[in-house]
């Protein structure tokens, strides 16, 4: 299989992406808009720090892309990351 020059780099700000937006919005996930604009107002600052909720935990969706990374050269698709 062959992959583009730039592959890592897209799966690095991909990554990236996704990590930000699991610890930045897990504080207030599943809240609907009225419930978040009620409880927390406009948001420019870090909500879990409001909330006294920490910012980072375990979560399977961060750990499960790191698992599929991983896998990925140990199965022969695409060369050591």
């Amino acid at each position: 299989m062959t992959f583009q020059a730039d592959y890592i780099e897209r799966v690095y700000a991909g990554v990236l992406g996704k990590l930000i937006g699991v610890y930045l919005g897990r504080p207030f996930e599943g809240w609907s808009y009225e419930t978040i604009m009620e409880r927390l107002g406009e948001i420019n600052y870090y909500v879990h720090e409001k909330l006294d909720v920490p910012l980072i935990v375990t979560d399977d969706d961060i750990s499960g892309t790191f698992a599929f990374l991983k896998a990925m050269p140990d199965c022969g698709v695409i060369k050591g990351v």
